[in-house]
């Protein structure tokens, strides 16, 4: 499937439509705050993307601000089997831009949850909820910090993660809230992580071992997107 993206910048008013797959590390460009649109068949999710007002270098950006190839990666397997969070609960780990957990709203998600660490990185994914006239009682923004503690009212049945194993120091953390999630529903809760492999000496699966979680690999339905994998992390089955 080919994404249609068409980008607006909200400071100018221009407009410019393209009709092929655009990687979003061509958008440094762009002035400072640009509404994306995202095509998936018959559903259009619009973004807000934003650059820092603190931002002076490439090394400053606020990376979250953007959205990267792994986002649309697991938007499209999301568009092609609307099935996995119709009428579901869902929770976007470290969203960002939060395109998944847009498009999961747009595909009939019961409730969604879109999660970072604070609200400040937020500040898009709620900008964004308005841009599309989602409903706030389906669709909302939460602060959680990897590696703290859930409660029993963040139970939910799918947990979305777009490139939220970027930081090698970061992949436990990040784990073990998976793992908490799915504790919270272990018969039902499944996450579906797209991420990219940047080095082959870090791997997520002695985190998995270690949390009683399995991983398996899906198909991906972006494989013009070079080294982003899709994964589906449940619990571990038991062996007899």
């Amino acid at each position: 499937m080919t994404t249609k993206v068409e980008i607006r910048n909200e400071l100018s008013g221009l407009s410019d439509c393209c009709r092929c797959t655009l990687f979003p590390c061509k958008y440094f460009g762009c002035m400072p705050t640009d509404v994306k649109t995202f095509a998936f068949a018959q559903t259009r999710v619009l973004v807000q993307e934003e650059l820092g007002a603190s931002a002076t270098a490439a090394t400053d950006l606020d990376l979250g601000c953007y959205v990267w190839p792994c986002a649309i990666a697991l938007a499209t397997f999301l568009a092609q089997q609307p099935q996995l969070v119709a009428s579901k609960a869902v929770v976007e780990l470290g969203a960002g831009t939060a395109l998944p957990g847009l498009l999961a709203a747009k595909l009939g998600a019961a409730s969604v949850r879109l999660t970072d660490k604070c609200m400040a990185d937020l500040a898009p994914a709620t900008r964004s909820i308005a841009l599309n006239q989602l409903d706030p009682a389906c669709i909302h923004t939460a602060t959680l910090a990897w590696g703290d503690p859930v409660s029993r009212d963040w139970a939910c049945d799918v947990i979305l993660a777009a490139d939220c194993f970027y930081e090698p120091d970061d992949f436990e953390d990040a784990v073990a809230t998976i793992a908490r999630l799915i504790a919270l529903n272990p018969m039902c809760c499944v996450a579906y992580v797209a991420y990219q492999l940047r080095s082959v000496l870090h791997t997520l699966q002695p985190y998995l071992a270690r949390w009683r979680l399995e991983a398996t690999l899906l198909a991906s339905a972006t494989p013009e997107l070079e080294n982003v994998y899709l994964i589906r992390i449940a619990r571990a089955t038991v062996s007899a």
